[in-house]
């Protein structure tokens, strides 16, 4: 796990100094040792920052291959380079380390730009290819490691983060107000966009190549998810299967040669994740987990029945208000407006394990692949005309309430009224449609989009999936690339930790694809639960009240926080309607002011307040 940077100049030799700041900017991602190189002439260069986890001497980066013709920089980890190390060596190639890197390398001679095709695990890379005069670069199937590129007239960079292109004394910062449109609608700025004109991110399962003379080509996809049911098997089939895939993988994900644990919410998937490694690993695992005072938002009851059960080395914190104090960090990391407020108690739980581990696994995926968003089973219950139950009669006199009250009834849609694109965005969006419209002042009006344009090429590739894969698909190409995975990284990184997610892999990615959508969401004494199928694979170590108990996810209880009484409220307003607020002149803060007054718009709130204090740090 690393930070890597590059650098082409279309019309000078690159400079040492301007590779040197772009890894040194991103040094929390690899504090054990740094490297640069450039080509002869010094069109090209790579920047590396080493998180050792796997052949601690032997894999320094840059890498070259024997020859010296070929040059990798590499974040992440390969999970069958072992395999494929073997597979190589028949083929004639022989290795000078024990690490993934070097397979990455072969692979790359071996089968060309094809490489990605068989590599298991997380990455993002880049290749320097002397022969072809070419920089390839690449980012793993799902999004897990991020890639940031950037091209001006003068230059093409790349970078682990924002930060490491916001280096170069050339890059101009010009906000893209569309793209800060969806942020405040989704509360992450879909890809390819950035908040930035000119910077984008690679999207998941793409490459991208460009010459040295700095002639950037389109990304180009090698992978897509896709669900393909199939029919005819039982459930205990489909469970034997899940069973021995999901261990393998929490197995191939435990290679590594420092100390490691696993974020331990208490929820199913990161339950599930502890219980194969504590019967895989011969000693006890350390687990972490964050909590919150307020009963509504807190699980770590349940994580300690967990670390109960297998005998965990388990450690918990709580997070209080003042934890708002380490927003600044977060909006300087993250590079771009972010604004799922879990990645305050992210960033917690990162730093409380980093303390004991340079490693840890989480149950990040589990939601998407096996349908467990409570949005799932709503959806699912409205789509039946019959019984007539409290959800469809509020999504009936929705409207009525709507034009009563259009600040606590946000948006007119009838989500009863079918699997619409505009439906299924009424599940996920953050500030509605309606609202910024009132929001922007006129100057900026142009930018307001009712559909980002993501949104609508994904839902137009997977309309005519069965209900539910349709909603995960969605979520697996926006939401979990976007932001959980996203989330994860940025706030573990920031410590120099490295967070592996055993349930988004491949093998297990592939098998979920196959599994129909009734023996993951299906009814349970009379309502419909997601991720039945982990559920009863963890109801053979827990029972049945643990496992079925309503879902909570790893929210933050920004409602008590900001709502009225809150310890908060003057923070809000000297931030988001003070004369100096960055805010003003943009949005119209009379309706901030009015949104203030409902605690259910906590997480609008949250989405500007972090947005003011990014414009802040970018005036």
């Amino acid at each position: 796990m690393c930070g890597i940077a590059g650098l082409i100049h279309k019309h000078r030799p690159i400079r040492e100094d301007e590779l040197l700041a772009m890894t040194n900017a991103i040094q929390h991602r690899g504090p054990d040792g740094t490297g640069i190189w450039f080509e002869s002439q010094h069109r090209c260069g790579l920047g590396h920052r080493r998180l050792s986890i796997i052949d601690l001497t032997g894999g320094a980066q840059p890498m070259s291959d024997l020859s010296g013709r070929i040059e990798l920089v590499f974040n992440g980890e390969i999970y069958n380079y072992r395999d494929l190390k073997k597979e190589l060596l028949q083929f004639g190639y022989s290795f000078a380390t024990q690490s993934d890197s070097e397979v990455i390398i072969y692979a790359y001679k071996q089968w060309g730009k094809d490489c990605v095709k068989h590599l298991r695990g997380m990455f993002a890379f880049a290749i320097a290819d002397e022969d072809k005069q070419e920089l390839f670069v690449a980012r793993d199937h799902f999004g897990i490691k991020p890639m940031y590129y950037y091209e001006d007239p003068e230059c093409f960079a790349f970078g682990s983060e924002i930060q490491a292109i916001r280096a170069l004394p050339s890059f101009e910062l010009e906000v893209d107000w569309s793209a800060i449109d969806q942020y405040l609608c989704l509360q992450y700025v879909p890809h390819p966009l950035t908040a930035f004109k000119g910077l984008k991110k690679l999207p998941p399962g793409h490459t991208l190549s460009v010459t040295y003379a700095g002639k950037v080509g389109l990304p180009q996809p090698y992978w897509h998810f896709n669900f393909a049911p199939e029919y005819g098997r039982s459930e205990a089939d489909w469970l034997e299967e899940l069973d021995v895939t999901l261990r393998n993988s929490v197995e191939a994900h435990l290679v590594a040669d420092v100390p490691f644990g696993a974020f331990l919410s208490g929820g199913i998937d990161s339950s599930l994740v502890v219980s194969y490694m504590a019967q895989i690993m011969g000693q006890p695992v350390k687990t972490f987990s964050i909590g919150f005072k307020e009963e509504k938002y807190n699980e770590t009851a349940y994580a300690q029945q967990v670390a109960q059960k297998w005998g965990t080395e388990h450690h918990v914190e709580i997070v209080e208000p003042q934890g708002l104090d380490i927003l600044p960090k977060l909006v300087q990391h993250y590079g771009e407006p972010f604004a799922d407020s879990s990645a305050l108690p992210t960033w917690y739980v990162s730093q409380l394990a980093r303390r004991h581990v340079t490693m840890a696994l989480t149950g990040d995926g589990g939601d998407e692949l096996f349908a467990g968003y409570t949005r799932y089973a709503r959806f699912a219950a409205q789509q039946q005309l019959w019984p007539l139950d409290a959800n469809k009669i509020k999504a009936l006199i929705y409207p009525l309430a709507h034009a009563m009250d259009p600040y606590k009834y946000p948006s007119n849609a009838a989500l009863w009224a079918g699997k619409s694109l505009r439906n299924l965005l009424e599940y996920m969006r953050i500030v509605p449609f309606a609202l910024r419209q009132k929001l922007w002042l006129p100057a900026y009006q142009e930018h307001l989009q009712s559909i980002p344009p993501l949104f609508s090429k994904v839902y137009a590739a997977a309309k005519d999936l069965p209900l539910t894969n349709l909603f995960q698909q969605v979520d697996i190409q926006t939401y979990l690339p976007l932001d959980i995975l996203t989330k994860v990284d940025v706030a573990s990184m920031m410590h120099s930790l490295e967070v592996r997610p055993p349930i988004i892999d491949v093998k297990v990615a592939e098998l979920a694809a196959r599994i129909p959508a009734s023996f993951n969401l299906a009814k349970v004494g009379g309502k419909y639960e997601g991720k039945i199928l982990l559920k009863k694979l963890l109801n053979r170590h827990f029972d049945h009240n643990f496992v079925y108990r309503p879902k909570r996810g790893f929210a933050v209880p920004l409602e008590f926080w900001f709502g009225k009484g809150g310890n908060q409220q003057n923070y809000l307003k000297e931030k988001l309607l003070s004369q100096d607020s960055k805010l003003k002149g943009i949005f119209d803060q009379k309706v901030i002011e009015k949104m203030l007054r409902y605690p259910h718009f906590s997480y609008s709130i949250w989405s500007f307040l972090v947005l003011e204090e990014w414009l802040r740090q970018n005036q």
